[in-house]
């Protein structure tokens, strides 16, 4: 992905895929949220897991501006029952916050996700109010919850964004 590109001038955000040289600065991009202090994420952990997910074939993209890497998407194509796409974990630098860098990025696994599939799950943390409205406004409905499953004491919201029905669902038509 070369990138698509939001805002102009010395604001634009381009989204690329990201490169296993580049996977330490983008799990440090966490370290500035208390959120991830609640799970316990290591930088090095996170960056291992990364590489992991590249490894598998999960798609990790990065949000660019004015050079610097400002935010990470991690997503998986078959991560949700093994079926559907996942969003394992969204990431912008707390200073980067506001500037449509989260929009951006989940534009791009939208369109990827979508792309493949006519689901796109994600894990929300309960008591994340902003999350949760960011996610509701793009079209995610909650679909459950989760609770001490990924860590102990924190809840889980299931969330779920169908692809639109104008969207062009793939039919094969049978034999004859």
């Amino acid at each position: 992905m070369g990138g698509p590109s939001i805002k102009g001038g010395a604001d634009t955000i381009t989204i690329r895929q990201a490169e296993r040289s580049q996977l330490t600065s983008l799990a440090r991009l966490h370290e500035g949220h208390a959120l991830f202090r609640r799970y316990a994420l290591e930088t090095t952990a996170l960056a291992d897991a990364l590489a992991q997910a590249l490894d598998a074939g999960d798609g990790v993209l990065t949000a660019v501006r004015a050079g610097e890497r400002i935010g990470f998407a991690w997503w998986s194509p078959r991560g949700a029952f093994s079926r559907s796409p996942y969003l394992r974990l969204l990431v912008v630098a707390a200073q980067a916050a506001g500037t449509g860098a989260g929009t951006a990025l989940m534009d791009a696994v939208e369109r990827e996700a979508f792309a493949r599939a006519a689901d796109l799950f994600l894990l929300v943390t309960r008591d994340n109010a902003g999350a949760r409205r960011f996610y509701e406004r793009r079209g995610f409905e909650a679909v459950g919850e989760l609770h001490d499953y990924v860590a102990p004491g924190v809840d889980e919201v299931v969330m779920r964004k169908r692809r639109k029905a104008s969207a062009p669902a793939v039919v094969t038509a049978p034999p004859g």
